[in-house]
């Protein structure tokens, strides 16, 4: 008795002695544990809220990581706030720490409300056009009399805009030639649905899905070879905040890319967590379409990231020579460039953008110091 009394108050000492320590943790990484990918846990629970598009993969890394344990390891919880449209996620701004999004949310997140662009996490090529089959532009999508006049449902201010815009263009057309109808990209693909106009611009998820309803696909970013990249923002502010949780928090990101890459059952699995995920959020999803999506996925690995935030060339454009770009600047420009072509954005807001380095590479430095100290390959 006396013995499993002793083995008992050991016990009870220990705990107590485990509790005090942890009352003076601090927000700061534990040095002295190391965890998923040899980064360092913090050894107080951290919260990121993160703006999440839904249905598109560029988000999906971060859910990815979350399925399989790694935030939980680094003692960090995510909270996803889902969106489906970009300029609608940078309005609703306040209600997340970072961001994840594409061409028109950054674009308008720097130029409208200063904030900078700290990753790239995909390169999408799936912004696709689609017209009713047995119409004009079904029969010869060539035929710049086969568009004049349609009338085209898509997310104006968004990359879907700049595809139906390259693709006028191949025809020697302009917007001007068509009538455009602005809705939401799940929006679209419903009017469209019901009748409305002629033709769809969509992307990713919605893409599938109407090519699953028997719609045909006549062009998209990648045929029409339209560098459409999305990426990660913040506020200059919370950046400063939570440096630290967000440097680790990319870090995952990419890392859990390098996951996704390594086997076609990590692949597999991933398309189930996506599959998962759209239903859960209402949208229309089978398992084809979970796997077409993730298979279209371009997103940077750690050493392709560090090298867009550190990679240095004259602007291609010719117009901005106070010093070389970023290969991560220089990718966002052509999107860029294509809005000011619109009228949407002015060369100042370009300069506005590149003097300032609204397209910041600090954490991306910030990811390959800890690495480098951490003695992490990538």
């Amino acid at each position: 008795m006396k013995k499993w009394l002793s083995v008992f108050v050991l016990i009870a000492v220990c705990a107590i002695c485990f509790n005090a320590y942890g009352d003076e943790t601090t927000s700061s990484p534990d040095d002295s544990a190391s965890t998923t990918f040899g980064l360092t846990p913090f050894k107080e629970k951290q919260t990121l809220r993160i703006g999440f598009f839904s249905g598109s993969p560029l988000s999906y890394p971060f859910l990815f990581a979350e399925k399989l344990g790694y935030f939980d390891e680094l003692n960090i919880e995510i909270v996803l706030v889902p969106f489906t449209n970009g300029p609608a996620m940078i309005e609703a701004n306040a209600d997340w720490d970072i961001a994840t999004c594409g061409e028109g949310g950054m674009c308008n997140a720097m130029v409208g409300y200063g904030m900078r662009v700290i990753d790239i996490n995909d390169y999408e090529e799936n912004l696709a056009l689609f017209v009713r089959p047995g119409s004009p532009l079904a029969q010869d999508p060539n035929n710049p009399d086969n568009w004049k006049g349609t009338e085209w449902v898509y997310p104006a201010g968004t990359t879907a805009q700049a595809v139906l815009v390259s693709a006028l263009k191949k025809v020697g057309l302009t917007l001007d030639d068509i009538t455009s109808i602005n809705m939401d990209v799940s929006n679209a693909l419903i009017a469209f649905n019901g009748g409305t106009g002629d033709g769809l611009g969509v992307w990713n998820v919605f893409a599938f899905d109407a090519e699953d309803r028997g719609y045909m696909r006549i062009a998209d970013s990648g045929s029409l070879g339209f560098k459409a990249p999305c990426g990660a923002l913040a506020k200059a502010e919370t950046i400063e905040e939570i440096r630290e949780l967000i440097e680790i928090a990319i870090a995952v990101f990419h890392f859990t890319v390098e996951w996704l890459y390594k086997s076609p059952e990590n692949m597999e699995q991933a398309a189930t967590w996506y599959l998962e995920h759209c239903l859960y959020e209402g949208l229309r999803c089978d398992e084809s379409i979970a796997k077409r999506v993730m298979d279209w996925y371009r997103g940077p690995t750690m050493a392709e990231y560090i090298a867009l935030f550190t990679a240095k060339s004259p602007d291609d454009a010719g117009l901005y020579t106070k010093r070389d770009l970023l290969q991560a600047e220089k990718d966002i420009l052509v999107g860029l460039d294509f809005f000011i072509s619109q009228g949407i954005y002015t060369i100042e807001d370009r300069n506005r953008i590149l003097d300032n380095g609204l397209i910041d590479p600090t954490i991306a430095l910030g990811v390959k110091d800890m690495l480098d100290e951490l003695e992490i390959s990538y």
